[in-house]
Order: C-alpha cells, then sequence, then structure tokens
C-alpha cells in the first residue's frame, strides 16, 4: 500500500495514455433503479459505488511518449501498475455521501522490484463528502501536500455535451468542465438519477461513471446496495470531524474554488512542460 506522507515524489511531464474503462459487472442494477426511483418512501437506503483509480491520462502519458524511450516506457509501466480503490457511499434519503480511499495496490513491473521506490502522486484524494445541503469537504494530498478543502456543489461548472456512449451496460454522456479547471472530462449516465460521482464531481443530471483530468483516470467498479444509516453516519462524522479540527488549526485549510484554480495552474504548468 502506498503512503503519501512517506512516498517520494515521481515528477514526470511526458505523459499521456487514453484509459478506457475495463468490463465490470454492476450487480443489482435493476433492483438500484427502482431503489433510486422510490426513495423518498424508504428511509435508510444506502448505495455503495466502487471505483478505482489510476495516475495516468491521455494528458500526462501519451502513447508517442510512451514509446519514445526505454525509460518512459518503464515510467509508464511502473505508474500503470498503481491502482487506488475508492469507495463512494451516498445517502439516498437526504443526497450525503462519502467517498474515501480504501486501499492503493501496486503491481510492479520488471526493473521496478525495489520496494523502497515508492511514488507520492501529483493528486490523491483521500476523502470528500458532501452534505445534505450541498457543501463539500475534501482531503488531497498535491504534490507531496496535504489540503482539506471546503466548498459546495457547484464550483465546478459544466459543459453538457450530446455524446454518448454505454459503458458497462449504462448509457452515458458526455460533460467537460469549464473555465477554472482545464482538462476534465467526465461520463455521466442518467440510468441512475442521482447526482453525485467520485471526489467533488458533481452537480450533474446522474451519476457519473467514468473521469479523466490532467492527473488520473477514475472509473466505476461495482454498484452494491446497503442499509446500514448507522455505519453511514459513523463513517461520514468521523471524516467531518477530522475536517473541523483541521480547518481550526488553519494551517492546511483552503476554499474549494481557490484549490481548484491551483491545481489548473499546476497542471497548465506541467502540460506545458
Amino acid at each position: 500500500m502506498l503512503s503519501p506522507s512517506n512516498a517520494v515524489f515521481f515528477f514526470f511531464s511526458i505523459i499521456s495514455m487514453m484509459i478506457t474503462p475495463g468490463k465490470y459487472f454492476l450487480s443489482g442494477f435493476a433492483f438500484l433503479c427502482l431503489s433510486f426511483t422510490g426513495y423518498g418512501q424508504t428511509a435508510g437506503q444506502i448505495v455503495k459505488v466502487t471505483y478505482t483509480s489510476s495516475p495516468v491520462s491521455q494528458y500526462n502519458l501519451s502513447q508517442k511518449d510512451m514509446q519514445g524511450t526505454a525509460v518512459k516506457a518503464s515510467l509508464y509501466e511502473f505508474m500503470k501498475g498503481i491502482t487506488d480503490y475508492y469507495s463512494l457511499y451516498i445517502n439516498l434519503k437526504d443526497r450525503s455521501s462519502v467517498y474515501i480511499l480504501d486501499s492503493t495496490v501496486q503491481v510492479r513491473p520488471r526493473g521496478w522490484e525495489d520496494s523502497q521506490i515508492r511514488a507520492a502522486l501529483t493528486d490523491t484524494v483521500i476523502f470528500a463528502l458532501k452534505s445534505a445541503k450541498n457543501k463539500t469537504y475534501k482531503h488531497e494530498w498535491i504534490m507531496n501536500q496535504t489540503f482539506f478543502t471546503e466548498g459546495e456543489v457547484g464550483d465546478i461548472s459544466w459543459e453538457l455535451g450530446s455524446e454518448k456512449k454505454t459503458i458497462d451496460g449504462l448509457t452515458c454522456y458526455r460533460a467537460v468542465a469549464k473555465d477554472k479547471y482545464p482538462m476534465l472530462t467526465v461520463w455521466y449516465t442518467r440510468d441512475l438519477p442521482i447526482s453525485n460521482g467520485p471526489s467533488i464531481y458533481q452537480g450533474l443530471p446522474g451519476l457519473v461513471v467514468w473521469v479523466e483530468d490532467y492527473f488520473r483516470t477514475t472509473q466505476i467498479r461495482n454498484i452494491t446496495y446497503k442499509d446500514d444509516t448507522e455505519a453511514f453516519d459513523t463513517l461520514y462524522r468521523s471524516k467531518y470531524d477530522e475536517f473541523v479540527r483541521e480547518k481550526e488549526r488553519k494551517k492546511r485549510y483552503d476554499k474549494e474554488p481557490i484549490l481548484v484554480i491551483k491545481k489548473a495552474d499546476l497542471a497548465n504548468f506541467l502540460a506545458a512542460h
């Protein structure tokens, strides 16, 4: 498991290869559609959506770059072997949610067997909360620094497109971020009519299935139905309390719109060099 606190940052500005969603089975899909439709009549429904995320994207590691030299090809194989596993828990009663990093798995390619070689990634979300009032609270590592940011749904504005495709049996529509956040594309589905997704990628007319920004590619893995509201409340409260403690310290706290601009500037800088 990789830990941002003890990792060595691998700076790379070569980079870009499209990672397409794998073939994953969405368990209980038909049942979930019924649950979403009638969520107002049944209290205590929790939906768990799992995602995988990899620190490669078409913007930071292209096929051309990958094939440029043996060193670049080896770096690509190393980064491709890193997979973050996330869970998104959505309370259908009030639409609050918790997005949390569960684990990180690294498959080491030939030449990278030394376990002392670690990677601190450019951008890794540790957790993100959405309240019933559409406030967001996030803990994120960027360039080996940790940030706790507060915002609201709408901090990222979206341009909705008409382009659509099927991803793992779901009809999905393309949307791109406007203005402040370049190089951010998502595919969302109206088949699951709940406005949520990885990190703070929300505010769309459906569930986000696939995300690509400069730093990484994230895709849906599985959907299950749960009814343990007590466990959800405990998890939400523990992460919210952690966020409040850091906010009170004021050392690593910022407003989400400010961090969005900083990340956009970083992405533009890396893309240009």
